[in-house]
C-alpha cells in the first residue's frame, strides 16, 4: 500500500516527531510525505529512511490557488492508495486532495492538540475547528493521540463515528538510562555538580508557559532549593527580553542555562534529575513527558491532555496555570532522596516500555491504514458499511 502522509510542516515538535518515528519503523507500507510549508529538520531525519519528501513551500497564512492546483497535481504524480493527514492545516488540505483527486481514495485525519479552553486559541484556530468540525465525517478514521483530545473535539462537533486514541510511541533503546549522561549534561550546558537539575524541552510559546516555570524555580530557590533550570527549545538560542529581564532581576546568572531546539536529547536528558513541563494549555500527548520516563528521569507536569494519564505514579501533576502548585511540586521533588527518585524513574521506563514501546504503536497505524483502505474498498463493492473500521477495533 502506498501511503501519502500530508502534514502541516516538517520542524521540531512532536507530529513532526511522531511522524518520523514512525517512517523510521519501516514496514511493508510504501510511504511519501508532503509538507505544506519549506520543509524543516525532520525532512532530513525521514528521508534519510529513503522516503521521498516533498513541499508546497506555502507561507504561513497564504494558501493561494496555485497551492491548491501544485498539491492536486502532486498528490496524481504520487498516486496513493490512502491519505493520511497531520494536524488541523495537514487534515485540511489533505480532504482537499481528496476531494479533487481524481481516484477514489480513503482519507485519514490525525489531531494532536487539546482544547481545554477554546478562547485560549487564536480567530483563525477557532476558524479552522468550525470548518473541520463540518467536514469530520469525511475521513475514514480519525486518530487523536490522547483521551482528552478525543473529548474535547467531539464536544466541538468532530464526528465521533470513527475516532480512535493511539498514543505517541517510543525507541526504548534511544532513550534509556544511562549513568555518563550526567558528566555529559554538565559538559554541554554548565551545571554545577551537586545542584537539583531540572530541564524543561519545549519551544518558547505562551503555551508553553515557561514564564511560569520560571517564577516558580524562583520561589523554590528562595525557600533554600539548589536548583538549576535548563531551558531548551526554538526560541531560546536568543533569550527573548521577557525571559532574559526577569532572570536578570531575580535569580543568579548561573541558575538558568538556556539553549536553542537540539537533536541529542536522548544522549544528555538520563543527566537530569527532573524533567517538568508547565504548559498551560494544547498539549495532547507530550512526546517529551514519554521520553523523560522511558530514560528513567521522574517528571512534574501540568494536568494538560493527557499528562496525568502519562505521569501516573511516576511524577507529578499540578493544576495549570497554578505557579504555587508548581513550585511546591518542584521542591517536593528536590526533597526525595535520589534513591526514591531512582526507583520512581524506573517505574516509569518499566511502564513507557511496556504500554508506549514505538513498535507496538506503529503495528497499530499499519493495522489501520490496511483497515481503513479494506473498508473502503468494500464500501465501493456493496455500498456505505456501518461501523466501520469494525476489523480494527
Amino acid at each position: 500500500m502506498k501511503i501519502l502522509h500530508i502534514i502541516t510542516a516538517l520542524n521540531f515538535g512532536g507530529a513532526e516527531n511522531m511522524l518520523a518515528k514512525l517512517m523510521e519503523q519501516g514496514g511493508a507500507d510504501d510511504h511519501e510525505v508532503l509538507s505544506l510549508l519549506p520543509p524543516g529538520p525532520a525532512a532530513s531525519r525521514i528521508a534519510a529512511c529513503g522516503i521521498r519528501v516533498h513541499s508546497l513551500g506555502m507561507r504561513r497564512g497564504m494558501a493561494g490557488p496555485w497551492s491548491i492546483l501544485r498539491l492536486r497535481q502532486l498528490v496524481e504524480d504520487i498516486a496513493p492508495d490512502l491519505i493520511h493527514g497531520w494536524m488541523y492545516h495537514g487534515n485540511l488540505a489533505a480532504s482537499f486532495a481528496r476531494r479533487f483527486c481524481t481516484r477514489s481514495l480513503p482519507l485519514v485525519w490525525n489531531i494532536r492538540h487539546s482544547i481545554p479552553d477554546l478562547a485560549m486559541e487564536s480567530w483563525q484556530t477557532r476558524q479552522l475547528l468550525k470548518v473541520s468540525a463540518w467536514i469530520s465525517n469525511g475521513p475514514q478514521a480519525i486518530i487523536y493521540n490522547a483521551y482528552a483530545s478525543r473529548e474535547q473535539h467531539e464536544a466541538l462537533g468532530y464526528s465521533s463515528r470513527d475516532g480512535l486514541v493511539l498514543p505517541n510511541g517510543f525507541d526504548t533503546e534511544r532513550f534509556a538510562p544511562d549513568p555518563d549522561a550526567r558528566k555529559l549534561a554538565e559538559a554541554l550546558f554548565g551545571f554545577s555538580d551537586r545542584t537539583f537539575r531540572i530541564a524543561c524541552v519545549a519551544r518558547f510559546h505562551p503555551m508553553k508557559d515557561q514564564m511560569r516555570l520560571l517564577s516558580a524555580v524562583s520561589d523554590a530557590r528562595a525557600k533554600g532549593a539548589d536548583i538549576q533550570l535548563l531551558l531548551v527549545g526554538h526560541g531560546f538560542e536568543n533569550p527573548p527580553p521577557e525571559i532574559a529581564a526577569p532572570i536578570a532581576d531575580h535569580m543568579s546568572p548561573d541558575s538558568v542555562l538556556m539553549c536553542g531546539a537540539r537533536s541529542d536529547v536522548a544522549d544528555w536528558l538520563p543527566g537530569i534529575d527532573l524533567l517538568v513541563l508547565p504548559s498551560a494549555w494544547g498539549e495532547g500527548f507530550p512526546n517529551v513527558l514519554g521520553e523523560a520516563l522511558a530514560c528513567g528521569v521522574p517528571v512534574v507536569a501540568t494536568d494538560v491532555g493527557d499528562s496525568a494519564r502519562i505521569v501516573g505514579h511516576h511524577g507529578l501533576v499540578v493544576p495549570r496555570k497554578d505557579t504555587g502548585a508548581l513550585t511546591q511540586a518542584l521542591l517536593a521533588m528536590a526533597a526525595l532522596p535520589a534513591c526514591e527518585r531512582a526507583a520512581m524513574g524506573r517505574a516509569g521506563r518499566k511502564r513507557i516500555v511496556s504500554d508506549y514501546a514505538i513498535g507496538s504503536v506503529a503495528a497499530h497505524y499499519n493495522t489501520l491504514h490496511a483497515a481503513c483502505l479494506e473498508d473502503w474498498q468494500r464500501s465501493k463493492r456493496t455500498g456505505p458499511v456501518t461501523g466501520r473500521l469494525s476489523n480494527f477495533r
